[in-house]
């Protein structure tokens, strides 16, 4: 029993130590844009935001590893916007878009989306998905995001228009450490956890995570939780 806790223990500091990268990315990204010096005061205010709140997101995670076992880290149904995280995350990821001329386009039927769900961990879901729409997508592409509420249910489309994932390797991507071999070929850096990450969450939380593509020309994940409704 021991063994198998220990082990657990390892698996999730490896899953949190991942996520660590992608704060880190952020303040880093965002730190050479103002260092340099182009832009107007409204914008270095936002800038600056942005960081400090990538900031204690990684204080958050860094946290989490220091409570390693999975009964201490930040659990809960507390509500969260699912509006107000994508527009956050997609201003976190603006850098790395930014670096390969991608538009991310947000449409939303409503500004008040809630799913019961913890914001740290909706972040994870998130930022590990639109992050992967990003890396493996062509020069100068798109990412779509999508929400909706249809039967009682909230619906996440997130698509992109890169390099697609092979039909016998679809069943596979979200098992831990598990590249396909077009990512591999396009040489850039990955672990195989955050989608797997993203899938185990979304189920904690009684959600879904679909996924399609065409190779080629797209990828298309569908994330569904039960919805929160919230009484104004």
């Amino acid at each position: 029993m021991n063994n198998l806790h220990l082990d657990q223990d390892k698996l999730n500091l490896t899953e949190i130590v991942h996520d660590l990268k992608t704060p880190i990315t952020s303040i880093m990204g965002f730190a050479e844009l103002l260092k340099k010096g182009t832009q107007d005061e409204e914008t270095r205010q936002e800038f600056y935001s942005i960081i400090f709140s990538e900031s204690q997101r990684l204080l958050s995670l860094v946290n989490d590893v220091l409570t390693i076992s999975e009964k201490n880290l930040v659990t809960g149904t507390q509500k969260c916007n699912i509006n107000i995280q994508i527009n956050k995350y997609a201003k976190v990821l603006k850098p790395l878009a930014n670096s390969k001329n991608i538009e991310i386009v947000i449409q939303s039927e409503n500004n008040d989306i809630y799913v019961s769900i913890p914001e740290n961990k909706m972040s994870r879901i998130l930022t590990n998905i639109m992050e992967n729409a990003i890396k493996y997508n062509r020069e100068s592409g798109k990412v779509y995001i999508d929400l909706f509420e249809r039967n009682e249910k909230v619906f996440i489309k997130i698509k992109d228009t890169g390099i697609g994932i092979a039909e016998n390797e679809l069943s596979k991507i979200f098992e831990k450490h598990y590249r396909s071999e077009s990512t591999k070929n396009m040489n850039i850096e990955g672990s195989g956890l955050g989608l797997s990450i993203a899938k185990d969450i979304t189920e904690e939380y009684g959600g879904m995570i679909e996924v399609s593509s065409k190779v080629g020309e797209s990828t298309e994940f569908i994330i569904s939780f039960p919805s929160a409704n919230i009484t104004k």
